[in-house]
């Protein structure tokens, strides 16, 4: 490719993103329940697009409706969740981990280890990759067994997983409760964040 081509690819990709961050707002993440992929003081764009697993999304709370949280679509209507010792199953296929070690700073008395996500996509597509946060304790989940998603539903997981309520409570949420996608970061880079800046384009 040649400078000029590569100059204007460049210069095209920074005006998409000036454009983006002029016409979708920023939201600032509260608090840690998508640690360690999100984090609280966090920058990020959420865009109205199409879901797909794997994705954080902007969800209605549905114990409270005033409330908007963040949470990662597991799997979609027609699939299958299950638990099983710590990992999480769709359709029986086990969603690859890999501990990654302790947080940098864990709250004071709680241990927590962050593990490495991987929800694999058909080809060309790459690995969408992320990092849930679990506690040395029991995790609170509220029932066992297989959990079948209604179609137009979409199974929800908090990355902090003992930390925070979502689908293992709530049930599946449907699509009319999911206000966006998030497609872009802004953050402190750390050992597993490796820059500051991360787009989250879809997988699938």
């Amino acid at each position: 490719m040649s400078r000029l081509r590569i100059l204007a690819a460049v210069i095209g990709t920074l005006l998409a993103a000036a454009s983006v961050a002029v016409l979708v707002p920023l939201r600032t993440v509260a608090g840690d329940e998508m640690s360690w992929s999100l984090r609280a003081g966090d920058r990020v764009w959420i865009v109205p697009d199409r879901v797909r697993r794997s994705d954080v999304v902007l969800v209605t709370d549905p114990l409270d409706p005033s409330r908007q949280v963040l949470r990662r679509a597991i799997a979609h209507g027609g699939q299958k969740v299950r638990f099983e010792e710590g990992a999480v199953r769709v359709d029986g296929k086990r969603i690859r981990q890999q501990e990654m070690g302790d947080p940098p700073a864990p709250p004071e008395g709680l241990g927590q280890t962050v593990l490495k996500e991987v929800i694999w996509s058909k080809p060309p597509a790459r690995a969408n990759r992320y990092f849930p946060t679990i506690s040395d304790r029991s995790a609170r989940w509220s029932a066992g067994g297989v959990v079948e998603v209604p179609e137009g539903h979409w199974y929800v997981l908090a990355d902090n997983r003992d930390e925070a309520l979502d689908s293992r409570w709530w049930g599946p949420i449907p699509e009319s409760a999911i206000h966006g996608v998030v497609r872009a970061r802004y953050g402190e880079a750390d050992i597993w964040r490796e820059t500051a800046f991360e787009l989250l384009l879809p997988e699938e």
